[in-house]
């Protein structure tokens, strides 16, 4: 619940600042749950993933058309992935940025960019792989 509603308060150009977004993290966090929580990021990357490597199983690198798709679908896996992290870290340290008057954009920033160079480091060399290659199975 607390990634679709910090996705709305972002959709809306909302200061999350002002606006209680990370009420479930801090309950998790106050109840003793937030390994229940963290879980449930797990399980929503797990998932995507799941899917990219599913609709990767049915391209064939062969065929240029494919290869567009396979790109499409990296980048929008990516994009949810940093997004979801950097709200997750974001709303786990809301009540933290907002004591402590640190300035959002660069909590977010910051977790945007140490998610995407992990993600270039982790998966980059597989997509040129796949890329690269002429549709033959290992």
């Amino acid at each position: 619940m607390d990634v679709i509603s910090t996705f709305y308060v972002q959709s809306r150009n909302f200061d999350l600042n002002q606006y209680e977004v990370g009420f479930f993290a801090r309950l998790a966090l106050l109840s003793g749950a937030i390994y229940v929580y963290a879980v449930i990021y797990v399980l929503i990357i797990f998932g995507f993933s799941y899917a990219l490597w599913y609709i990767k199983k049915k391209l064939t690198p062969s065929q240029v058309f494919d290869k567009i798709i396979f790109v499409l679908l990296v980048a929008v896996t990516a994009y949810i992935y940093v997004t979801i992290s950097a709200t997750f870290i974001v709303n786990f340290f809301l009540p933290a940025i907002v004591e402590r008057n640190i300035n959002w954009y660069s909590v977010v920033l910051v977790t945007y960019a140490v998610t995407l160079g992990s993600l270039i480091f982790y998966v980059g060399q597989d997509v040129m792989v796949w890329l690269r290659s002429k549709g033959e199975q290992k």
